[in-house]
């Protein structure tokens, strides 16, 4: 994600964990970011984006 953005932590099943590098981001998960500049809002959601190829 680049220096603009850190995961705080992730929600994964009513338990919260706090990310380091080799943490992985799965299937229904909640990820709580920071964000340096709110500038790059757009490209943090275009990340998390699904795409119709998908599917």
């Amino acid at each position: 994600m680049g220096r603009c953005t850190t995961i705080g932590s992730i929600i994964r099943d009513e338990e919260v964990l706090i990310a380091h590098d080799e943490t992985a981001i799965q299937i229904g998960d909640h990820v709580i970011l920071f964000l340096v500049d709110k500038k790059h809002i757009r490209d943090v959601e275009e990340l998390f984006h699904v795409r119709l190829s998908f599917f």
